[in-house]
């Protein structure tokens, strides 16, 4: 269903959560008391769903019970006025005139016919190109009628007044126990002054008593075509016409690239192993900004469905998904590339731009929209290494070559043969709590309600929170970064969901991380002694597991693991003289979680039992005689198996280059006989006597087993 573009007709369909957004507005129509025709709007750029939430509205209103039998109160009937089948202002004001006829007929009979007749034959007599406009159109039974000049006569002809004809039809349907929904969506596929024409009769002759309109078009793009029609109307024109706008809700960043990468699975197969994380890296910079409707996300799923059975394992598949992006959504960037492929692929050269020149990216983003620069020099970067501010040795490339890479120069001509075959929270969200960044207890609500609140992936909305507020990190003031950063020192163990870590080859970020990428963001751009004071003074009320993560990050800034190099100290978090006081914090914090038991239910269990060595001066006895306790009970033992069992990732941190934007993943068994925060020898003992008395269930001594395995094989 990515790949298709057709809107969809039920809830089961619902992907990117508009149904609850559907029955709202169904609940608004039904509950309205004798309309006068009563106009409401469903806005959305092209691509978001308006037809999709039509669909769901319209079954929303079937499905609902039955309304007592009194005027005003009955379900209305629905009907869909499909104005792109006409053409010309004339042609759709006959056809609408039609469709009112038609819809009334059944209910309120002949007579409401001949009401709509003689309110319709002044609107016809004054188009001068009627019979163009009915000459153009075929198979509908209006075009049969022999004699073009005699249109208005035969269909709409009688004696009376319009005002008379006007005031007997409301009068027909205000007496009537009918109500009427007329449903009229794609008007942004009319021209200009049909779409106002629609307006306008919407307006003017549909304005009745127990008529409503539901109405589904781009305020934005209808708001520009009046305003060069009516420039002192402006936006005021529709707002005449529309009593109640709705706008589509977008969907969340995360939900949108879990569609495409679903998409790219279905399609493609699975990613192997060793082309994970560059597929990771490549989806998040060059993918991922170009998908911001659901539309989106079926026109790049179509693309890849018709080109990739052709190439399968020829090219590489994140850069052929890169490449089937650009090709549709910058296509001026993909044809530079492809006319200067010598100069973009391979390692550099003599006579190379130099590579901190900004000008070198120039060829490519001529024609490229302002506001997409960033990104698109982004993803030429990510794709050409040629391009970036390093230069990269001859065994890289020969990396690239074995991974069939788009920046290999005799890979480069396979991915141009697809040139022949020539698609959130609330901005008001956002920007709510931008505003209100500094205060502390407003950001720990928003973040606990984001923890509480599922979303169809069965994750939280934790990882929405941190994916859409990251790019606006630049927004806070100043000011407020501390006590921001307080809030969500404090309660990252209440928000840190196992359920949120990501799955699958794209699978780097969890809360921990966002978290440190927002951290970045906020800080990165401050001089280490405001930075170093900031991040300590949000530390004061740090949970114990955000204080452990942030004590290993600013230790090894200093002293890294063996071979490496400390970091520069604008890399730092903190300054050096501040790394110990908030290690002796971590070590206090993790000694009391130790003492009440919460330290078994944070997550990365492993890894706060070796930072806890660390942070003891590397002396593994005080943890030791704490697992050693736990090892005497055979349910810790069983408990301290399953922590012992995780997947890792590995990563680059972009301190060399752009760095990997998600990680490779391995499984792995925390257990081996080498291992000093954990008696090997009793634990193994324990574990083997369970498995020889058999003294739990089926399934638990098959994990018992399958450990032991494991940690055999680890010894080899």
């Amino acid at each position: 269903m990515y790949i298709s573009d057709s809107p969809i007709e039920t809830p089961n369909d619902d992907r990117y959560g508009i149904s609850g957004f559907a029955r709202a507005i169904a609940t608004s129509i039904l509950n309205l008391r004798e309309p006068v025709g009563m106009v409401i709007a469903v806005n959305g750029v092209w691509g978001s769903g308006k037809t999709s939430v039509i669909n769901l509205v319209r079954r929303a209103i079937d499905q609902a019970p039955p309304a007592p039998d009194q005027v005003g109160l009955q379900k209305p009937t629905i009907t869909d006025f499909k104005c792109w089948w006409f053409r010309g202002e004339e042609a759709l004001v006959l056809a609408f005139l039609q469709h009112m006829a038609g819809m009334t007929k059944e209910s309120l009979g002949a007579k409401a016919v001949d009401a709509v007749s003689n309110v319709a034959k002044p609107l016809l007599d004054a188009a001068p190109t009627l019979g163009s406009a009915l000459a153009a159109g075929t198979g509908n039974p209006l075009w049969k009628l022999a004699s073009t000049a005699n249109v208005a006569r035969k269909l709409f002809f009688s004696g009376e007044t319009v005002e008379k004809a006007y005031r007997k039809l409301s009068d027909l349907l205000a007496k009537g126990n009918k109500r009427f929904l007329v449903i009229i969506d794609d008007i942004d596929r009319l021209s200009p002054n049909e779409a106002i024409a629609i307006f306008r009769l919407v307006k003017s002759v549909g304005c009745l008593p127990n008529i409503a309109y539901l109405l589904a078009f781009d305020r934005t793009l209808a708001e520009k075509v009046v305003q060069e029609k009516y420039p002192s109307e402006g936006p005021h024109f529709l707002e005449k016409i529309v009593q109640a706008f709705f706008d589509v809700p977008m969907p969340s960043k995360s939900d949108l690239n879990s569609a495409v990468l679903s998409a790219i699975g279905d399609v493609c197969g699975e990613v192997p192993v060793d082309q994970q994380t560059w597929m990771g890296n490549v989806f998040f910079d060059v993918v991922s900004p170009y998908i911001t409707t659901p539309r989106d996300v079926a026109r790049l799923a179509g693309a890849i469905s018709v080109t990739w059975p052709s190439i399968t394992n020829n090219v590489n598949l994140a850069d052929f998904v890169a490449m089937e992006t650009l090709r549709l959504y910058e296509p001026t960037l993909f044809r530079a590339l492809r006319e200067r492929r010598e100069a973009v692929t391979g390692l550099r050269a003599d006579g190379d731009a130099n590579a901190h020149d900004e000008a070198r990216f120039g060829p490519y983003l001529t024609g490229v929209p302002d506001s997409r620069r960033a990104q698109a020099k982004t993803a030429v970067r990510r794709l050409f290494p040629r391009l970036e501010n390093i230069g990269y040795a001859r065994d890289h490339l020969d990396d690239w070559d074995r991974q069939r890479r788009v920046c290999v120069p005799r890979h480069f001509e396979t991915y141009l043969r697809l040139t022949l075959n020539d698609e959130t929270l609330s901005a008001d969200h956002i920007d709510e709590l931008v505003r209100r960044a500094g205060d502390v207890e407003f950001v720990k609500e928003t973040f606990r309600d984001a923890a509480r609140r599922r979303r169809r992936s069965g994750g939280s909305f934790v990882p929405v929170y941190f994916d859409e507020l990251t790019p606006h990190a630049v927004r806070i003031q100043r000011r407020d970064v501390e006590p921001f950063l307080r809030a969500l020192f404090a309660i990252h163990d209440e928000i840190n969901l196992i359920e949120d870590d990501e799955k699958g080859f794209w699978a780097m970020a969890n809360t921990s991380l966002r978290l440190h990428w927002l951290m970045r963001k906020l800080t990165d751009a401050l001089p280490l002694e405001d930075r170093s004071a900031i991040l300590v003074h949000a530390l004061a009320d740090a949970s114990t597991g955000w204080a452990v993560d942030f004590a290993r990050s600013a230790w090894e800034d200093y002293h890294p693991a063996r071979d490496s190099a400390p970091q520069p100290p604008e890399r730092c978090l903190v300054l050096e003289d501040t790394v110990k006081p908030i290690v002796t914090d971590a070590l206090a914090k993790l000694r009391a979680a130790a003492a009440d038991g919460t330290l078994l239910r944070l997550p990365r269990f492993v890894f706060n039992l070796y930072a806890w060595r660390l942070f003891s001066g590397s002396d593994p006895a005080e943890v030791r005689a704490w697992t050693d306790i736990l090892l005497r009970d055979d349910q810790t033992v069983l408990l301290l198996m399953r922590l012992l069992t995780s997947q890792s990732y590995a990563v680059s941190m972009g301190f060399v280059g752009l760095g990997d934007r998600v990680a490779t993943p391995r499984i792995q068994v925390y257990a081996n006989d080498q291992m000093d925060v954990i008696d090997p020898v009793a634990f193994r003992s324990a574990l083997e006597r369970i498995l020889a008395e058999r003294r739990a269930d089926a399934d638990i001594l098959e994990a018992v087993r399958v450990f032991l395995e494991a940690w055999g094989r680890g010894q080899r």
